[in-house]
C-alpha cells in the first residue's frame, strides 16, 4: 500500500474517528497475530506428542527385550551350571573307572 493511498484513507477518516480506527486495526492485528500463535503451538504440540509417544513405544519396546535378554542370560547360566556339575560327576566317576580297571590288571597279574 502506497503512502498516498494511506493519506487519502487517513484523510476520508473523521479526526474525532481516528483513535478508534487506530484501536480497532490494532486490535485486529493483535486477534490475528494471538490467532497464528495458538495455530503453531497445536501444530507443536500435535508434533511434540507424537515424539513423545515414539519414544515411550521405544524404551518400552526396549526394556521388553533388555528384560528378555536378562532371562536368557540366567537360563543360560543354569544350563552352564548343570553341565559343570554333570562334568564334575563324569571325572569322578571316570576316576573311579580307572581305579577299578587297575584293580583288576592288578589282580590278574598276580
Amino acid at each position: 500500500m502506497s503512502s498516498e493511498t494511506l493519506a487519502l484513507i487517513v484523510s476520508s477518516i473523521s479526526p474525532s474517528a481516528l483513535p478508534l480506527v487506530v484501536v480497532i486495526l490494532g486490535g485486529l492485528y493483535l486477534y490475528m497475530k494471538f490467532r497464528k500463535i495458538e495455530t503453531d503451538r497445536k501444530a507443536t504440540k500435535v508434533s511434540r506428542d507424537e515424539d513423545s509417544q515414539n519414544l515411550h513405544d521405544a524404551v518400552l519396546k526396549h526394556t521388553f527385550q533388555i528384560d528378555q535378554l536378562v532371562g536368557s542370560s540366567q537360563h543360560h547360566e543354569d544350563i552352564l551350571d548343570d553341565l559343570r556339575n554333570q562334568l564334575n560327576i563324569l571325572n569322578t566317576n571316570i576316576a573311579k573307572l580307572s581305579v577299578t580297571i587297575d584293580n583288576m590288571y592288578n589282580k590278574e597279574k598276580k
